[in-house]
């Protein structure tokens, strides 16, 4: 008996022997399974669609909410798991979620891709627990994410993130990085004032958000030779490090802010 849902060709089966096909089975010259359609629910209908390669399955579209419409698809590795499910709720072969799965089956990243221009606008890392570990956000939709949020997984699930990088210029470059406290205050930034691709720039804040130092790395070796460090009565006491031992050598009259010095400072200038 050949169903009239598949290809003429195609092999049925009657698994619960209710009087009605519920698989369907497509094969090649050589009779090697090509597809494999699966009624579920038992409507008369395919819900079901496994796509093979090579002998094996590489391809599961499937109807989850039996609409008689595929709106999952899932991509399998050679040993038969799951290695990504699309998720195309709407029907319009434009998928709005990728879901990707580790070796145990379990959720480790997600895309979506809200406007349906088939590139993912946000996507999210989740550790063992189902917790967010990461998050990208393409807010204006060039295919670059702007901002990356990066989550302390030791700091409750509600907690802001420790730190959020972002790139301003649309390069594909995360230029400025913040650090934050569990309660979300911002601590310090650090920016790559050039765009070398190291941070130059790096800005240290107290509970209040007033700046407590400001370093600069002119030379950009990675060593920040220049800490500025604002006063109560507005002046700027300022450091100098000129042998990158991330130790302060000396400092600009009229010297250290009061109760610095434990041992020795140096004081140079007019």
């Amino acid at each position: 008996m050949v169903s009239p849902l598949v290809a003429a060709g195609a092999t049925t089966e009657d698994r619960d022997q209710d009087g009605r096909p519920d698989r369907w089975v497509e094969r090649d010259a050589q009779g090697a399974i090509t597809l494999v359609r699966e009624d579920q629910n038992r409507d008369g209908r395919p819900d079901r669609m496994s796509v093979y390669v090579n002998g094996r399955a590489n391809r599961v579209d499937y109807d989850s909410d039996f609409d008689h419409r595929f709106d999952h698809t899932d991509d399998l590795g050679a040993d038969g798991r799951v290695l990504f499910t699309r998720i195309d709720a709407d029907w319009n072969t434009v998928p709005e979620r990728w879901v990707q799965f580790n070796a145990q089956g379990r959720e480790t990243g997600e895309w979506i891709d809200r406007d349906q221009d088939t590139i993912p606008d946000r996507y999210r890392a989740l550790d063992a627990r189902g917790r967010v570990t990461e998050e990208g956000i393409d807010a204006n939709g060039d295919g670059l994410y702007e901002v990356n949020r990066i989550f302390n997984q030791r700091w409750p699930a509600d907690a802001s993130p420790v730190r959020i990088e972002r790139d301003d210029d649309r390069d594909g470059v995360f230029e400025r990085r913040e650090t934050y406290t569990r309660e979300g205050r911002l601590k310090a930034v650090q920016v790559d004032t050039d765009g070398d691709g190291t941070r130059d720039r790096m800005t240290l804040f107290d509970a209040t958000g007033r700046v407590i130092k400001d370093g600069s790395d002119a030379d950009g070796d990675g060593y920040f030779e220049l800490w500025r460090y604002p006063q109560a009565d507005g002046s700027v006491r300022v450091a100098h490090d000129d042998d990158g031992d991330q130790d302060t050598d000396y400092w600009e009259r009229p010297g250290a802010p009061v109760g610095w010095c434990a041992r020795r400072c140096v004081t140079r200038g007019p």
